[in-house]
Protein backbone atom coordinates (compact mmCIF):
# COMPACT_ATOMS: atom_id res chain seq x y z
CA UNK A 1 0.00 0.00 0.00
CA UNK A 2 2.82 2.44 1.12
CA UNK A 3 4.17 1.43 -2.21
CA UNK A 4 1.62 2.72 -4.60
CA UNK A 5 1.07 5.41 -2.59
CA UNK A 6 4.42 6.95 -2.99
CA UNK A 7 4.33 6.04 -6.91
CA UNK A 8 0.98 7.73 -7.11
CA UNK A 9 2.33 10.83 -5.19
CA UNK A 10 5.09 10.89 -7.71
CA UNK A 11 3.16 10.32 -10.78
CA UNK A 12 1.10 13.10 -9.75
CA UNK A 13 3.82 15.53 -9.31
CA UNK A 14 4.48 15.55 -12.93
CA UNK A 15 0.96 15.20 -14.04
CA UNK A 16 -0.77 18.26 -15.71
CA UNK A 17 -4.04 18.12 -13.84
CA UNK A 18 -6.86 21.10 -13.94
CA UNK A 19 -10.28 21.23 -12.25
CA UNK A 20 -12.23 22.58 -9.06
CA UNK A 21 -14.63 21.73 -6.44
CA UNK A 22 -17.36 22.63 -3.05
CA UNK A 23 -17.52 22.63 0.50
CA UNK A 24 -19.26 22.71 4.30
CA UNK A 25 -21.75 20.75 7.63
CA UNK A 26 -22.62 19.04 10.70
CA UNK A 27 -20.63 17.22 13.78
CA UNK A 28 -21.24 13.55 14.18
CA UNK A 29 -19.29 10.60 13.65
CA UNK A 30 -20.00 9.11 10.12
CA UNK A 31 -19.16 5.60 10.23
CA UNK A 32 -20.47 2.27 12.52
CA UNK A 33 -18.32 2.53 15.65
CA UNK A 34 -18.37 -0.74 16.06
CA UNK A 35 -14.83 -1.85 15.40
CA UNK A 36 -12.01 -1.28 18.10
CA UNK A 37 -10.01 1.30 17.79
CA UNK A 38 -6.23 1.07 16.88
CA UNK A 39 -3.39 3.37 17.11
CA UNK A 40 -0.87 4.43 14.29
CA UNK A 41 -1.51 4.36 10.59
CA UNK A 42 -1.62 6.78 7.74
CA UNK A 43 -4.46 8.48 5.73
CA UNK A 44 -4.39 10.63 2.08
CA UNK A 45 -6.58 12.92 1.71
CA UNK A 46 -7.40 13.91 -1.99
CA UNK A 47 -9.19 17.67 -3.05
CA UNK A 48 -8.72 20.21 -5.61
CA UNK A 49 -6.80 23.11 -4.60
CA UNK A 50 -4.78 24.20 -1.65
CA UNK A 51 -3.55 27.99 -2.96
CA UNK A 52 -5.12 30.49 -0.31
CA UNK A 53 -5.96 30.99 3.17
CA UNK A 54 -3.20 30.36 5.53
CA UNK A 55 -2.70 33.85 6.54
CA UNK A 56 -4.28 35.75 9.45
CA UNK A 57 -8.22 36.35 8.60
CA UNK A 58 -7.69 35.09 4.86
CA UNK A 59 -10.44 33.31 2.88
CA UNK A 60 -10.35 30.12 4.13
CA UNK A 61 -11.91 27.82 1.85
CA UNK A 62 -13.54 24.63 1.25
CA UNK A 63 -10.31 23.30 0.72
CA UNK A 64 -7.53 25.35 3.32
CA UNK A 65 -10.44 24.23 5.82
CA UNK A 66 -9.71 20.59 5.84
CA UNK A 67 -5.88 20.81 7.10
CA UNK A 68 -7.23 23.81 9.59
CA UNK A 69 -9.40 21.85 11.38
CA UNK A 70 -7.02 19.32 12.03
CA UNK A 71 -3.74 21.79 13.05
CA UNK A 72 -5.92 24.43 14.99
CA UNK A 73 -8.43 24.44 17.78
CA UNK A 74 -11.69 26.45 18.32
CA UNK A 75 -13.00 28.24 21.53
CA UNK A 76 -15.74 26.20 21.15
CA UNK A 77 -17.51 23.41 18.72
CA UNK A 78 -21.09 24.30 17.62
CA UNK A 79 -22.84 21.05 16.20
CA UNK A 80 -25.31 20.73 12.89
CA UNK A 81 -28.21 22.22 15.26
CA UNK A 82 -26.21 25.50 15.92
CA UNK A 83 -25.27 24.33 19.75
CA UNK A 84 -22.32 25.73 21.33
CA UNK A 85 -20.56 22.83 23.27
CA UNK A 86 -17.08 23.08 25.09
CA UNK A 87 -13.57 23.00 23.91
CA UNK A 88 -10.68 25.46 24.81
CA UNK A 89 -13.87 27.49 26.66
CA UNK A 90 -15.00 24.56 28.69
CA UNK A 91 -17.60 26.91 30.22
CA UNK A 92 -19.48 30.68 29.85
CA UNK A 93 -21.91 32.96 30.87
CA UNK A 94 -23.66 35.97 29.28
CA UNK A 95 -25.09 39.25 30.45
CA UNK A 96 -28.92 39.68 30.59
CA UNK A 97 -28.80 41.78 27.43
CA UNK A 98 -26.51 39.41 25.41
CA UNK A 99 -23.84 42.03 25.54
CA UNK A 100 -20.63 40.85 27.20
CA UNK A 101 -19.81 37.08 27.54
CA UNK A 102 -17.22 35.57 30.30
CA UNK A 103 -15.19 32.72 28.85
CA UNK A 104 -13.79 30.04 31.34
CA UNK A 105 -10.53 28.37 29.54
CA UNK A 106 -9.18 25.01 30.07
CA UNK A 107 -6.00 24.78 31.71
CA UNK A 108 -2.94 23.22 30.56
CA UNK A 109 -3.38 24.02 26.50
CA UNK A 110 -0.37 24.95 24.49
CA UNK A 111 0.38 25.91 21.05
CA UNK A 112 2.70 23.31 19.30
CA UNK A 113 5.47 25.73 19.73
CA UNK A 114 4.68 25.29 23.80
CA UNK A 115 3.48 29.16 24.88
CA UNK A 116 0.29 28.42 26.60
CA UNK A 117 -3.12 29.08 25.24
CA UNK A 118 -4.36 31.72 28.23
CA UNK A 119 -6.17 34.07 28.52
CA UNK A 120 -3.84 36.49 26.78
CA UNK A 121 -3.37 34.53 24.11
CA UNK A 122 -6.93 34.15 23.54
CA UNK A 123 -7.45 37.96 23.85
CA UNK A 124 -5.09 38.56 21.05
CA UNK A 125 -6.55 36.12 18.87
CA UNK A 126 -10.33 38.02 19.23
CA UNK A 127 -8.57 40.95 18.79
CA UNK A 128 -7.09 39.77 15.28
CA UNK A 129 -10.49 38.87 14.38
CA UNK A 130 -12.50 41.90 15.21
CA UNK A 131 -10.10 43.82 14.33
CA UNK A 132 -6.98 42.59 12.02
CA UNK A 133 -4.30 44.62 11.42
CA UNK A 134 -4.19 47.07 8.71
CA UNK A 135 -0.85 47.92 9.50
CA UNK A 136 0.37 44.40 7.74
CA UNK A 137 -2.49 43.97 5.17
CA UNK A 138 -5.10 41.88 7.47
CA UNK A 139 -8.41 42.23 7.30
CA UNK A 140 -10.90 41.80 9.95
CA UNK A 141 -12.13 38.51 10.23
CA UNK A 142 -15.58 38.47 8.36
CA UNK A 143 -18.93 37.57 9.76
CA UNK A 144 -17.29 38.36 13.27
CA UNK A 145 -19.28 40.89 14.82
CA UNK A 146 -16.75 43.69 14.61
CA UNK A 147 -18.50 46.89 14.13
CA UNK A 148 -19.86 46.30 18.18
CA UNK A 149 -17.53 44.63 19.25
CA UNK A 150 -16.00 46.75 22.51
CA UNK A 151 -13.36 44.69 23.47
CA UNK A 152 -11.61 41.88 25.69
CA UNK A 153 -10.67 41.99 29.18
CA UNK A 154 -8.14 39.46 30.62
CA UNK A 155 -9.78 38.68 34.01
CA UNK A 156 -6.80 36.05 35.05
CA UNK A 157 -5.18 33.22 33.41
CA UNK A 158 -7.96 31.68 32.33
CA UNK A 159 -10.82 33.83 31.99
CA UNK A 160 -11.62 37.14 29.48
CA UNK A 161 -14.58 38.35 29.10
CA UNK A 162 -15.76 39.46 25.24
CA UNK A 163 -17.47 42.91 25.28
CA UNK A 164 -19.99 44.66 22.53
CA UNK A 165 -21.87 48.00 22.83
CA UNK A 166 -25.02 45.97 21.30
CA UNK A 167 -26.49 43.07 21.87
CA UNK A 168 -25.01 40.05 19.68
CA UNK A 169 -26.39 36.18 20.34
CA UNK A 170 -24.26 35.35 17.28
CA UNK A 171 -21.15 35.49 19.23
CA UNK A 172 -20.52 32.54 20.67
CA UNK A 173 -21.76 30.11 17.94
CA UNK A 174 -19.19 32.65 16.03
CA UNK A 175 -16.21 31.24 18.33
CA UNK A 176 -16.91 27.54 16.47
CA UNK A 177 -16.84 29.04 13.04
CA UNK A 178 -14.08 27.20 10.77
CA UNK A 179 -11.96 30.47 10.47
CA UNK A 180 -12.15 31.46 13.79
CA UNK A 181 -8.57 29.61 14.44
CA UNK A 182 -6.44 30.08 17.72
CA UNK A 183 -2.95 30.94 16.87
CA UNK A 184 0.12 31.05 19.48
CA UNK A 185 1.08 34.65 19.64
CA UNK A 186 4.51 34.16 17.46
CA UNK A 187 2.15 33.81 14.57
CA UNK A 188 -0.20 36.34 15.21
CA UNK A 189 2.92 38.80 15.38
CA UNK A 190 4.43 37.83 11.80
CA UNK A 191 5.46 40.05 9.81
CA UNK A 192 3.57 40.72 6.34
CA UNK A 193 5.47 39.02 3.79
CA UNK A 194 5.68 35.96 6.38
CA UNK A 195 1.90 35.59 7.14
CA UNK A 196 1.23 32.97 4.44
CA UNK A 197 3.85 30.86 4.99
CA UNK A 198 1.87 27.65 6.51
CA UNK A 199 4.56 26.26 8.72
CA UNK A 200 4.66 29.86 10.59
CA UNK A 201 1.18 29.30 11.30
CA UNK A 202 1.23 27.47 14.98
CA UNK A 203 -1.96 25.84 16.10
CA UNK A 204 -2.75 24.01 19.61
CA UNK A 205 -4.62 21.15 17.98
CA UNK A 206 -3.85 18.19 17.50
CA UNK A 207 -1.44 17.49 14.47
CA UNK A 208 1.23 19.75 13.21
CA UNK A 209 2.29 20.43 10.14
CA UNK A 210 5.49 18.12 8.95
CA UNK A 211 5.92 19.47 5.73
CA UNK A 212 3.89 21.64 3.26
CA UNK A 213 4.58 22.71 -0.54
CA UNK A 214 1.97 25.44 -1.53
CA UNK A 215 -0.57 24.18 -3.69
CA UNK A 216 0.42 21.12 -3.56
CA UNK A 217 0.22 18.90 -0.39
CA UNK A 218 0.42 19.28 3.21
CA UNK A 219 1.97 16.17 5.47
CA UNK A 220 0.49 16.51 8.99
CA UNK A 221 2.07 14.19 11.49
CA UNK A 222 0.56 13.65 15.07
CA UNK A 223 1.16 15.94 18.30
CA UNK A 224 2.14 13.44 20.93
CA UNK A 225 1.19 15.72 24.16
CA UNK A 226 -2.58 16.52 23.00
CA UNK A 227 -5.06 16.13 25.45
CA UNK A 228 -7.94 18.53 25.21
CA UNK A 229 -10.10 17.79 22.36
CA UNK A 230 -14.02 19.06 21.90
CA UNK A 231 -16.22 17.33 24.19
CA UNK A 232 -18.28 16.23 21.54
CA UNK A 233 -15.58 13.54 20.33
CA UNK A 234 -15.61 10.68 22.39
CA UNK A 235 -11.66 10.82 22.78
CA UNK A 236 -8.69 11.41 24.92
CA UNK A 237 -5.14 12.01 24.50
CA UNK A 238 -3.22 12.70 21.27
CA UNK A 239 -5.28 11.77 18.07
CA UNK A 240 -4.51 7.75 16.64
CA UNK A 241 -3.78 8.55 13.34
CA UNK A 242 0.05 8.92 12.79
CA UNK A 243 0.13 11.08 9.82
CA UNK A 244 -2.08 12.73 7.41
CA UNK A 245 -1.30 13.91 3.44
CA UNK A 246 -3.27 16.41 1.79
CA UNK A 247 -2.66 16.17 -1.91
CA UNK A 248 -4.10 18.43 -4.81
CA UNK A 249 -5.88 16.30 -7.56
CA UNK A 250 -7.62 19.05 -9.32
CA UNK A 251 -8.98 16.40 -11.67
CA UNK A 252 -12.64 14.94 -9.90
CA UNK A 253 -11.76 12.06 -12.06
CA UNK A 254 -8.09 11.54 -11.04
CA UNK A 255 -9.18 11.56 -7.41
CA UNK A 256 -11.89 8.98 -7.69
CA UNK A 257 -9.57 6.61 -9.69
CA UNK A 258 -6.75 7.13 -7.26
CA UNK A 259 -9.40 6.18 -4.37
CA UNK A 260 -10.15 2.72 -6.25
CA UNK A 261 -6.91 1.71 -6.08
CA UNK A 262 -5.88 2.33 -2.90
CA UNK A 263 -3.81 5.20 -3.43
CA UNK A 264 -5.81 7.24 -1.45
CA UNK A 265 -8.14 6.88 1.80
CA UNK A 266 -10.50 10.11 1.31
CA UNK A 267 -11.28 12.16 -1.32
CA UNK A 268 -13.19 15.53 -1.59
CA UNK A 269 -16.57 15.82 -3.68
CA UNK A 270 -16.77 13.09 -6.64
CA UNK A 271 -19.64 14.13 -9.06
CA UNK A 272 -22.61 12.67 -7.94
CA UNK A 273 -23.39 10.16 -10.53
CA UNK A 274 -20.04 8.65 -9.49
CA UNK A 275 -21.40 8.19 -6.14
CA UNK A 276 -23.91 4.67 -6.69
CA UNK A 277 -20.85 2.63 -8.07
CA UNK A 278 -18.68 3.74 -5.37
CA UNK A 279 -21.00 2.81 -2.50
CA UNK A 280 -21.58 -0.80 -4.39
CA UNK A 281 -17.57 -1.15 -4.43
CA UNK A 282 -17.81 -0.66 -0.33
CA UNK A 283 -16.69 2.91 -0.14
CA UNK A 284 -18.73 5.59 2.24
CA UNK A 285 -19.95 8.05 1.16
CA UNK A 286 -20.16 11.19 3.67
CA UNK A 287 -22.64 13.98 3.30
CA UNK A 288 -22.86 15.79 6.38
CA UNK A 289 -25.06 18.38 6.82
CA UNK A 290 -24.55 21.81 7.07
CA UNK A 291 -25.76 25.17 8.87
CA UNK A 292 -25.74 28.10 6.35
CA UNK A 293 -26.74 29.65 3.26
CA UNK A 294 -28.46 27.20 0.15
CA UNK A 295 -27.00 26.27 -2.54
CA UNK A 296 -28.06 29.76 -5.12
CA UNK A 297 -27.20 33.24 -6.34
CA UNK A 298 -27.39 36.14 -4.71
CA UNK A 299 -28.37 39.40 -6.85
CA UNK A 300 -26.45 42.63 -8.17
CA UNK A 301 -28.97 45.12 -7.81
CA UNK A 302 -26.44 47.27 -9.40
CA UNK A 303 -26.00 45.01 -12.70
CA UNK A 304 -28.17 46.55 -15.63
CA UNK A 305 -31.64 45.44 -15.42
CA UNK A 306 -31.40 44.01 -12.19
CA UNK A 307 -32.78 46.86 -9.77
CA UNK A 308 -36.17 46.10 -11.44
CA UNK A 309 -38.44 43.46 -9.65
CA UNK A 310 -39.75 42.01 -12.09
CA UNK A 311 -36.74 40.56 -14.19
CA UNK A 312 -35.22 39.09 -10.74
CA UNK A 313 -38.53 37.46 -9.93
CA UNK A 314 -38.93 36.25 -12.93
CA UNK A 315 -35.99 34.25 -12.70
CA UNK A 316 -36.99 32.91 -9.53
CA UNK A 317 -40.15 31.10 -10.91
CA UNK A 318 -38.78 30.64 -14.26
CA UNK A 319 -36.22 27.84 -12.65
CA UNK A 320 -37.50 24.49 -12.03
CA UNK A 321 -35.67 23.45 -8.83
CA UNK A 322 -37.22 19.92 -9.04
CA UNK A 323 -35.55 19.33 -13.07
CA UNK A 324 -31.81 20.04 -11.47
CA UNK A 325 -32.15 17.81 -8.37
CA UNK A 326 -33.30 15.24 -11.51
CA UNK A 327 -30.69 16.21 -13.96
CA UNK A 328 -27.43 16.84 -11.81
CA UNK A 329 -28.39 14.87 -8.50
CA UNK A 330 -28.63 12.30 -6.65
CA UNK A 331 -31.08 11.30 -3.56
CA UNK A 332 -28.29 13.11 -0.92
CA UNK A 333 -29.41 16.55 -2.41
CA UNK A 334 -32.56 18.02 -1.22
CA UNK A 335 -34.89 21.23 -2.65
CA UNK A 336 -34.55 24.23 -1.51
CA UNK A 337 -37.24 25.48 0.90
CA UNK A 338 -35.06 28.88 1.41
CA UNK A 339 -32.11 31.08 1.83
CA UNK A 340 -30.99 29.53 4.39
CA UNK A 341 -30.42 25.61 5.33
CA UNK A 342 -33.01 23.40 6.15
CA UNK A 343 -31.34 22.41 9.49
CA UNK A 344 -31.05 25.68 10.54
CA UNK A 345 -33.78 26.74 13.12
CA UNK A 346 -34.79 29.61 11.92
CA UNK A 347 -35.64 28.68 9.01
CA UNK A 348 -39.21 28.73 6.99
CA UNK A 349 -40.67 27.11 4.33
CA UNK A 350 -41.38 29.34 1.59
CA UNK A 351 -41.56 26.91 -1.31
CA UNK A 352 -44.50 28.50 -2.79
CA UNK A 353 -42.15 31.29 -3.44
CA UNK A 354 -40.08 29.35 -5.30
CA UNK A 355 -42.34 27.21 -7.40
CA UNK A 356 -42.13 26.77 -11.07
CA UNK A 357 -44.19 28.90 -13.02
CA UNK A 358 -42.67 30.10 -16.40
CA UNK A 359 -46.46 31.16 -17.47
CA UNK A 360 -45.81 33.73 -14.32
CA UNK A 361 -42.77 34.81 -15.71
CA UNK A 362 -43.49 34.96 -19.03
CA UNK A 363 -46.30 37.50 -17.57
CA UNK A 364 -44.17 39.57 -15.61
CA UNK A 365 -41.85 40.49 -18.18
CA UNK A 366 -44.57 40.80 -20.72
CA UNK A 367 -46.07 43.49 -18.22
CA UNK A 368 -42.47 45.25 -17.77
CA UNK A 369 -41.81 45.88 -21.64
CA UNK A 370 -39.78 43.03 -22.25
CA UNK A 371 -40.88 41.66 -26.02
CA UNK A 372 -39.35 38.49 -27.59
CA UNK A 373 -37.53 38.98 -30.80
CA UNK A 374 -37.58 36.84 -33.83
CA UNK A 375 -34.48 35.43 -31.76
CA UNK A 376 -36.34 34.24 -28.71
CA UNK A 377 -34.61 36.23 -26.62
CA UNK A 378 -35.95 39.65 -25.60
CA UNK A 379 -35.70 43.27 -25.54
CA UNK A 380 -36.96 46.55 -24.46
CA UNK A 381 -36.05 49.85 -26.02
CA UNK A 382 -33.38 48.19 -28.31
CA UNK A 383 -31.69 46.23 -25.32
CA UNK A 384 -31.03 42.33 -25.22
CA UNK A 385 -32.04 40.70 -21.84
CA UNK A 386 -29.02 38.82 -21.25
CA UNK A 387 -25.99 38.37 -19.41
CA UNK A 388 -22.80 36.20 -17.82
CA UNK A 389 -23.46 33.58 -15.20
CA UNK A 390 -20.28 32.10 -13.99
CA UNK A 391 -19.98 28.77 -12.59
CA UNK A 392 -18.52 29.00 -9.03
CA UNK A 393 -14.32 27.25 -9.48
CA UNK A 394 -14.97 25.70 -5.60
CA UNK A 395 -18.24 24.01 -6.54
CA UNK A 396 -18.20 20.38 -8.93
CA UNK A 397 -21.53 20.62 -9.54
CA UNK A 398 -22.21 24.41 -10.44
CA UNK A 399 -21.57 23.95 -14.40
CA UNK A 400 -23.90 21.21 -14.70
CA UNK A 401 -26.53 23.03 -12.83
CA UNK A 402 -26.12 26.77 -14.61
CA UNK A 403 -26.42 24.29 -17.91
CA UNK A 404 -29.94 23.60 -16.88
CA UNK A 405 -30.30 27.37 -15.34
CA UNK A 406 -29.06 28.80 -18.47
CA UNK A 407 -32.01 25.96 -20.73
CA UNK A 408 -34.86 27.55 -18.46
CA UNK A 409 -34.05 31.13 -18.68
CA UNK A 410 -33.94 30.81 -22.64
CA UNK A 411 -37.31 29.03 -22.18
CA UNK A 412 -38.71 32.43 -21.25
CA UNK A 413 -36.72 34.62 -23.16
CA UNK A 414 -33.70 35.73 -21.42
CA UNK A 415 -30.25 34.51 -22.90
CA UNK A 416 -27.36 34.00 -20.00
CA UNK A 417 -23.98 32.94 -21.23
CA UNK A 418 -22.26 30.25 -19.37
CA UNK A 419 -18.74 31.15 -18.38
CA UNK A 420 -16.55 28.45 -16.28
CA UNK A 421 -13.03 29.59 -14.87
CA UNK A 422 -10.27 28.81 -12.88
CA UNK A 423 -10.39 30.22 -8.56
CA UNK A 424 -8.20 33.20 -9.77
CA UNK A 425 -9.60 34.56 -12.77
CA UNK A 426 -13.54 33.85 -10.79
CA UNK A 427 -12.39 36.42 -8.12
CA UNK A 428 -10.68 39.18 -10.87
CA UNK A 429 -14.04 39.35 -12.71
CA UNK A 430 -16.91 38.25 -10.78
CA UNK A 431 -16.16 39.77 -7.06
CA UNK A 432 -17.58 43.44 -7.03
CA UNK A 433 -18.03 43.57 -10.91
CA UNK A 434 -21.30 45.40 -11.00
CA UNK A 435 -21.66 44.03 -15.05
CA UNK A 436 -22.21 40.61 -13.11
CA UNK A 437 -26.49 39.78 -11.59
CA UNK A 438 -26.14 36.73 -10.07
CA UNK A 439 -23.24 35.71 -8.07
CA UNK A 440 -23.19 31.69 -6.79
CA UNK A 441 -23.16 31.43 -3.01
CA UNK A 442 -22.34 28.58 -1.12
CA UNK A 443 -21.27 29.87 2.26
CA UNK A 444 -22.04 28.10 5.60
CA UNK A 445 -22.81 29.83 9.02
CA UNK A 446 -22.96 29.02 12.70
CA UNK A 447 -25.65 31.04 13.77
CA UNK A 448 -28.63 32.80 11.67
CA UNK A 449 -27.50 36.15 12.94
CA UNK A 450 -25.24 36.14 10.06
CA UNK A 451 -28.36 36.78 7.90
CA UNK A 452 -28.46 40.07 9.10
CA UNK A 453 -25.01 41.34 8.30
CA UNK A 454 -24.82 40.04 4.49
CA UNK A 455 -28.30 42.27 3.87
CA UNK A 456 -26.22 45.38 3.52
CA UNK A 457 -24.01 47.36 4.50
CA UNK A 458 -24.74 48.64 7.51
CA UNK A 459 -22.18 47.61 10.17
CA UNK A 460 -19.84 46.75 7.94
CA UNK A 461 -22.35 44.18 6.56
CA UNK A 462 -21.55 42.25 3.06
CA UNK A 463 -24.24 44.25 1.31
CA UNK A 464 -24.68 41.22 -0.93
CA UNK A 465 -27.45 42.76 -2.76
CA UNK A 466 -25.85 46.21 -3.58
CA UNK A 467 -28.25 48.15 -1.90
CA UNK A 468 -25.78 49.95 0.41
CA UNK A 469 -28.11 50.92 3.02
CA UNK A 470 -30.71 52.86 0.49
CA UNK A 471 -33.11 50.14 1.04
CA UNK A 472 -35.25 50.75 4.41
CA UNK A 473 -36.96 47.29 4.58
CA UNK A 474 -33.13 45.55 4.55
CA UNK A 475 -31.85 48.35 7.03
CA UNK A 476 -34.45 47.92 9.62
CA UNK A 477 -34.26 43.83 9.06
CA UNK A 478 -30.59 44.37 9.52
CA UNK A 479 -31.21 45.84 13.07
CA UNK A 480 -33.77 44.11 14.33
CA UNK A 481 -32.22 40.56 13.66
CA UNK A 482 -28.18 42.04 14.91
CA UNK A 483 -29.40 43.90 18.10
CA UNK A 484 -31.87 41.14 19.67
CA UNK A 485 -31.45 40.21 22.62
CA UNK A 486 -34.37 37.21 22.99
CA UNK A 487 -34.05 34.54 20.18
CA UNK A 488 -37.84 34.46 19.60
CA UNK A 489 -38.08 38.16 18.88
CA UNK A 490 -35.00 37.26 16.82
CA UNK A 491 -36.81 33.70 14.92
CA UNK A 492 -39.82 36.65 13.87
CA UNK A 493 -37.32 38.82 12.38
CA UNK A 494 -35.58 36.21 10.51
CA UNK A 495 -39.26 34.81 9.42
CA UNK A 496 -39.68 37.57 7.75
CA UNK A 497 -36.81 38.68 6.17
CA UNK A 498 -36.94 35.32 4.07
CA UNK A 499 -39.54 35.81 3.03
CA UNK A 500 -38.94 39.52 1.92
CA UNK A 501 -35.78 38.54 0.13
CA UNK A 502 -37.32 35.74 -1.94
CA UNK A 503 -39.96 37.72 -3.17
CA UNK A 504 -37.95 40.01 -4.07
CA UNK A 505 -36.06 37.95 -5.86
CA UNK A 506 -32.90 39.30 -4.28
CA UNK A 507 -31.90 35.46 -3.92
CA UNK A 508 -32.14 32.04 -6.33
CA UNK A 509 -32.03 29.21 -4.35
CA UNK A 510 -31.32 25.84 -6.08
CA UNK A 511 -30.83 23.29 -3.87
CA UNK A 512 -29.84 22.37 -0.18
CA UNK A 513 -26.24 22.99 0.33
CA UNK A 514 -23.80 19.92 0.01
CA UNK A 515 -20.70 22.34 0.10
CA UNK A 516 -18.34 18.96 1.35
CA UNK A 517 -19.08 15.10 0.22
CA UNK A 518 -16.53 13.00 1.06
CA UNK A 519 -15.27 9.46 -0.52
CA UNK A 520 -13.67 7.42 1.86
CA UNK A 521 -12.17 4.02 2.82
CA UNK A 522 -14.34 1.76 4.99
CA UNK A 523 -11.39 1.32 7.34
CA UNK A 524 -11.71 4.75 8.27
CA UNK A 525 -13.65 5.17 11.43
CA UNK A 526 -14.49 7.67 13.96
CA UNK A 527 -14.02 10.90 11.32
CA UNK A 528 -16.56 13.72 12.73
CA UNK A 529 -17.62 17.00 11.31
CA UNK A 530 -18.30 20.27 12.43
CA UNK A 531 -21.74 22.81 11.84
CA UNK A 532 -19.92 23.80 8.94
CA UNK A 533 -19.27 20.37 7.37
CA UNK A 534 -15.23 20.36 7.88
CA UNK A 535 -13.94 17.05 9.30
CA UNK A 536 -12.35 16.66 12.47
CA UNK A 537 -9.78 13.45 12.07
CA UNK A 538 -8.42 13.76 16.28
CA UNK A 539 -10.79 10.92 17.11
CA UNK A 540 -10.76 8.82 13.77
CA UNK A 541 -8.33 5.44 13.24
CA UNK A 542 -7.89 2.88 10.93
CA UNK A 543 -8.77 -0.87 10.63
CA UNK A 544 -5.58 -2.71 11.05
Amino acid sequence: MQTMRRTFIKLLNGAIIAAGIVAISGFESASAENAERTSGGEITFLLGSLDSGWGLNEKVDIYTGQVWGQIADKLVHVDEAGKPTPWIAESWEANADQSQFVLHLKKGVTFSDGTPVDAEAVAANIEIWAKGDPSRGVGRLGLFPSSTYSGTDVIDDHTVRVKFSTPTLSFLPTLGYHKTLLRSPASLNLPANELGDLSKQIGSGPFVVESWRENDNVVLRRRPDYNWGPAAINHSGPASLDRITFKVVKEAALRSAALEAGQADVVLNIPPQELAGLRKKGFTVVVPTSLGFVSGFRVNTKAPHFAEAAVRQAIQSGINRQEILDTVFTSDWKPAKSFIEANVPEVGDFRDILAYDPAKSRRLLDEAGWTVGSDGVRARNGEKLRFNIYASPWVSTSKPVDEVIVQQLREIGIAATLNVVDVPTFNARVRDNDTVPLVEVSRSFLDAGVVGRVLTDLQDGDNWFNYGQTNETLNNFTKAIDESVDYEKRSIALHDVQKYVLEQGLFIPTTQLIQRLFVQSPKLHGDAYSGAAYPLYYGAWLDN
